[in-house]
């Protein structure tokens, strides 16, 4: 079992980096045959430009950078860790821009049972991360793997974190996603989505919601919301659902549009393009 953390912070000694280091310190003590600590800040990650080669033409990404040296790290990984401060209630830009690769990284990823990942928001205050774990979450299930747990832990200087309860929690969540096994998801009441942990919810009417992220439906019930475990193990990131996706919209993309392109180029000349 190789155990993979990611640290998405810059700043080196931060409270990222003394978690990471931490938790592949743990990993080996309960399970893990080898770790590996690295820093999305040490590759070079460019902006997507959304030419869609990589799909329609079956080919790597264009881009000059080091996406697929990352990406062989990661295929590496029984067990990933992905740890990320908060930045404006939400993820730092250097993981967006990963997240914006997607469909290059599906493509050379198999990612099909990757594998167990667990992720873990730092930030100073209560109230100021509500997009941090779902966006994080996006991230792992992109790379096809199974949120195991996802939670934030508080420290605003560095080390701060090593000062409160972050440390015991860390190790406790190193401990269940090394010991995880698949298991399917289970009918549950809860106030959080079971796959990716988004507290946040569509309401779609009556008392039926929806998460945004897995576009799992629940019902509001006393206690919090009703998910069923026929619709938890279909949602939007299994294989079937991407595969469908994939074959039924992003693969119709250019034909698409080349069956528009004349009514394009006259409506452009009518408004003065």
């Amino acid at each position: 079992m190789h155990f993979l953390a990611i640290v998405a912070s810059e700043r080196r000694n931060g409270n990222s980096d003394l978690l990471g280091r931490l938790a592949i310190r743990y990993a080996l003590k309960v399970g893990a045959d080898s770790g590996e600590m690295i820093y999305l800040k040490d590759y070079d990650i460019k902006q997507c430009r959304g030419c869609l080669n990589c799909i329609s033409k079956q080919q790597k990404c264009r881009l000059d950078d080091d996406l697929y040296e990352l990406l062989d790290v990661m295929k590496d990984a029984d067990k990933m860790l992905l740890i990320a401060p908060v930045y404006v209630l939400t993820i730092p830009g250097k993981l967006k821009m990963l997240l914006d690769r997607y469909l290059a990284i599906s493509k050379y990823l198999s990612i099909q049972d990757a594998g167990h990942a667990t992720s873990i928001g730092v930030a100073a205050l209560p109230e100021w991360h509500q997009f941090q774990l779902p966006l994080m979450n996006i991230v792992l299930l992109s790379l096809g793997r199974r949120v195991v747990e996802s939670f934030i832990v508080y420290g605003a200087g560095p080390g701060e974190v090593l000062l409160n309860d972050s440390v015991a929690n860390v190790q406790a969540a190193v401990d269940r996603l090394v010991s995880y096994q698949d298991e399917r998801y289970e009918s549950v009441v809860t106030r959080s989505c079971p796959i990716d942990f988004s507290n946040i919810f569509e309401h779609v009417k009556g008392n039926q919601y929806r998460c945004p992220v897995c576009l799992t439906p629940a019902r509001l019930t006393e206690g919090g919301f009703y998910f069923d475990a026929s619709d938890l193990n279909s949602h939007r990131w299994t294989q079937q659902k991407l595969a469908d996706h994939f074959n039924n919209w992003i693969l119709q993309t250019r034909p698409r549009f080349k069956s528009m392109l004349k009514e394009i180029v006259k409506k452009k000349r009518e408004m003065g393009f």
